[in-house]
């Protein structure tokens, strides 16, 4: 069991309305496991790999990878991760009057799990202000929260209207080791490549080809952590052009070159 945790600094944020406590990723394994009784923070969570389980309020949920879930402050949190399939999550603790007041105008009482939801680009957001933590980081935080309630709403509200983004997003997430072209993704749904661009933007918050993008390189550390392939072969298995792009985007993507991902163990 790892995490990379993220502490943000104590005062300026009260004034916002949303106390931001620490965000990052977790690593789990079969000993982990949290309980909060009558917790004083909230705390959005993306699974990004894994299964596990959730109880809060009396209920019982199964969020897998794909899936989010929203515990909100005041109830009593306690989950745990899959003994043979553990978690790999991104996460994100806070409280606040105003997180009190969005939860009650987006209708969001009593969400907790919430299947298929792709918050990931918001939490990233969260994570990388939370490492700059300087006089805007808690402002970027409030911001980046608040759209990301708004779109749990809408998701949660108007499922109709994202069948045609959920159906690419499957398609996409399927085809990790391809590269899929707009034009493919567009007949997918039927629809102009502008209108797929439009209609998965407006659901996930992020355009098809960086969604696909990051899966890449989430699987490309899967591969470098867990297998003795080259850097040459990771990048002809993920249908990049050579090694020297993959390493250059990589290391643009992620801070780090591979060959020191690898050696580092992050």
């Amino acid at each position: 069991m790892r995490e990379q945790i993220y502490y943000f600094g104590e005062g300026a944020d009260r004034q916002l309305g949303l106390n931001f406590e620490m965000a990052g990723k977790s690593f789990c394994d079969e000993t982990y496991r949290i309980g909060r009784p009558c917790s004083k923070v909230s705390c959005i969570e993306y699974i990004v790999k894994g299964r596990g389980t959730i109880r809060i309020d009396s209920n019982e949920f199964y969020p897998a990878a794909g899936d989010t879930y929203f515990l909100h402050q005041g109830k009593d949190h306690y989950y745990f991760s899959d003994r043979d399939d553990p978690w790999v999550k991104i996460w994100v603790n806070f409280n606040g009057e105003l997180l009190t007041e969005l939860v009650r105008s987006y209708k969001l009482e009593g969400c907790y799990h919430i299947p298929d939801f792709y918050s990931m680009h918001y939490l990233q957001q969260i994570i990388r202000n939370a490492r700059t933590n300087d006089n805007n980081s808690v402002l970027n935080c409030t911001l980046a929260v608040h759209e990301l309630l708004f779109k749990i709403s809408e998701h949660l509200h108007t499922p109709d209207i994202h069948s045609d983004a959920m159906r690419m997003r499957k398609y996409l997430d399927g085809r990790v080791s391809e590269n899929v072209s707009l034009s493919e993704l567009a007949q997918v749904i039927g629809k102009s490549e502008s209108q797929a661009i439009r209609l998965f933007k407006h659901q996930y918050g992020i355009t098809p080809y960086n969604y696909h993008l990051q899966l890449k390189m989430e699987f490309a550390k899967k591969l470098l952590r867990s297998t003795s392939m080259t850097i040459r072969e990771i990048a002809a298995y993920l249908s990049f052009a050579d090694e020297f792009y993959f390493s250059n985007l990589f290391k643009q993507k992620t801070g780090i070159a591979p060959y020191y991902f690898r050696n580092t163990g992050l």
